[in-house]
C-alpha cells in the first residue's frame, strides 16, 4: 500500500471503534420491541431517500483573491 505504519494503525483503530459502535447499536436495536424497531426502520428509510434526492441546493463556490498590495 505504501502508507506509513502509523497511518494504517490509526485507520485500523478507527475502523475497530466504529465496528464496536455498530455492534452496540445493533444489540440495542435487537432489544427493542418490534413496533419501535419498525418505526426506526421507517425513519431510516425516509432519511436515506431524503439524502439521496437531487432537490438540494448546492452552495455557490467562489475563489478568494488576495488584494493587490500596491
Amino acid at each position: 500500500m505504501g502508507a506509513a505504519e502509523f497511518v494504517t494503525t490509526a485507520l485500523t483503530v478507527q475502523i475497530t471503534a466504529y465496528q464496536r459502535v455498530i455492534d452496540r447499536m445493533n444489540t440495542h436495536l435487537a432489544s427493542l420491541p418490534a413496533s419501535e424497531r419498525a418505526q426506526i426502520e421507517e425513519a431510516s428509510t425516509v432519511l436515506r431517500k431524503a439524502r439521496a434526492g437531487d432537490n438540494h441546493t448546492l452552495l455557490p463556490l467562489t475563489t478568494a483573491r488576495p488584494k493587490d498590495p500596491r
